[in-house]
Formats: structure tokens, sequence, C-alpha cells
């Protein structure tokens, strides 16, 4: 059995862990423009809002006339969308 000063260190290094985890999701929330999306997306404005309206990608964010995405969500669908242009040989 683990003694409890044990156990406060791990318990404290788990919290440091998690403390870190946040930090590091946190920085990457940058917001992405509709110009930028598409640019990473290798596609018009126009197709991306396309995409948007058959539901392969979710409705933007709105902060006033802003429409963003956060930077962890448009690295997931270009991810999602490099995977799936695989082709097998």
């Amino acid at each position: 059995m683990r003694s409890s000063a044990e156990h406060e260190l791990l318990q404290a290094i788990f919290n440091e862990m998690q403390e870190l985890k946040k930090a590091i999701q946190i920085k990457d929330e940058r917001r992405v423009n509709v110009r930028e999306f598409a640019q990473r997306m290798n596609v018009t404005p126009a197709t991306l809002y396309n995409r948007i309206k058959e539901g392969l990608i979710r409705e933007p964010h709105k902060d006033g006339k802003l429409s963003y995405w956060l930077n962890s969500y448009v690295n997931s669908i270009i991810t999602q969308s490099l995977n799936s242009d695989k082709v097998a040989a």
C-alpha cells in the first residue's frame, strides 16, 4: 500500500499534468477565419460554405460580423480530410 505522502505526491503530479494539458489546449485555441480555413483546406470560401450546408463542417462561431472556428477544430477537419483522401494502391 502507498503511504499518505506518496499518495499526496502522486495527486500533486496528476493535478500539475491536468493544468499543463489545459494550458496546451488553450494555447491552440486561436480563432481561424473563413479565408484562412478555406486556404488551409485548399478550397475556395464558397466551397467551404457548401460543405457547411452539406453538414460536413459545423457552423462557425460568430463575434459580431466575424465568423470563426477554433484552431483545434480546423486541425481536426484538415486531418480528417487528409486521411479520407488517401487511396489504396
